[in-house]
């Protein structure tokens, strides 16, 4: 091609692209620019918008996302374990006969695997942050490496 006429042929694509009406009804069509600039994109502005627009995120932010809804998986269930311990004792309590005793030491024995099974999910999660901690463009958007005796205290502080 001579200069020149690469910018030909786009302006004629373009103009063939109007005439069948594929800029009809875009997303957007008749709604102002949103020029707000990214202050985390450090000098990817248009890279971030371009994704953004097209409704994606950067990887590590799709990371982090993934990061927080396993949380809050492994925390439902966690709680979900909690409240059936709490019930079958309270069921169970002011009985002394041998299958109450075998039943509280059975929910007691579900809870510990319960507990158990948490921190190996937790395990599982404090890899994907420091995976996380390695892609994030800044230390600021680190996350700190969540310590399960610490998770299972505040779950039990909570539900009380």
């Amino acid at each position: 091609m001579r200069p020149g006429d690469w910018e030909k042929w786009v302006d004629q694509q373009i103009r063939e692209a109007q005439e069948r009406g594929e800029f009809d009804n875009l997303p957007g069509t008749g709604k102002p620019l949103d020029l707000t600039p990214n202050p985390y994109a450090q000098g990817q502005e248009l890279a971030f918008k371009v994704l953004k627009d097209a409704g994606f995120a950067p990887e590590w932010i799709e990371l982090d996302k993934a990061i927080r809804n396993k949380l809050q998986s492994a925390r439902a269930v966690l709680l979900r374990q909690w409240q059936w311990r709490e019930a079958r004792l309270g069921e169970l309590s002011g009985r002394s006969d041998s299958w109450s005793e075998a039943e509280r030491v059975r929910a007691l024995a579900g809870w510990q695997d319960a507990v158990a099974a948490f921190e190996l999910e937790l395990q599982a999660i404090n890899q994907e942050i420091v995976e996380l901690n390695l892609r994030v463009p800044s230390t600021r958007f680190q996350r700190s490496k969540l310590d399960a005796d610490h998770e299972v205290t505040r779950l039990e502080a909570e539900a009380s």
